[in-house]
């Protein structure tokens, strides 16, 4: 999923971000990351890879390495949780509960401190909306 879709998920669907961030390379990009040539450095140029995990009023998308692993569209979202420990998010919605493995974005401390602001706020402005 390219950049420009992703925000335009954003415009239209009123979502925000809850974390983005370099995808981990795989073993043949790291062999050519440790050659010097103009040939790998071309490579990654084009080739920069994002996890991303986004949240709308509509839907959960969880993109990794460029392409959706996960995404859920949901009826009305009633409460959202993060679950540190088990590194998943849960979402209740109108008619059951959903939880999200995020194991493939391996969150750190602080990125999970970030996730948790970024759901009360997106609760709340959902709230006073």
């Amino acid at each position: 999923m390219t950049k420009k879709e992703i925000n335009n998920i954003l415009k239209t669907e009123s979502g925000i971000i809850l974390l983005e961030k370099e995808s981990e390379q795989s073993f043949f990009e790291t062999i050519l990351s440790n050659s010097v040539s103009i040939l790998s450095s071309i490579f990654f140029l084009t080739r920069k890879k994002l996890d991303t995990l986004i949240l709308t009023e509509k839907r959960m998308t969880l993109i990794v390495r460029n392409k959706v692993y996960i995404e859920r569209i949901f009826i009305g979202i009633e409460s959202l949780n993060y679950n540190g420990i088990k590194s998943t998010l849960e979402v209740t919605d109108q008619n059951q509960q959903f939880s999200f493995p995020l194991n493939k974005l391996r969150i750190s401390f602080e990125e999970s401190k970030l996730i948790k602001q970024k759901l009360t706020e997106f609760m709340n402005r959902k709230i006073t909306e």
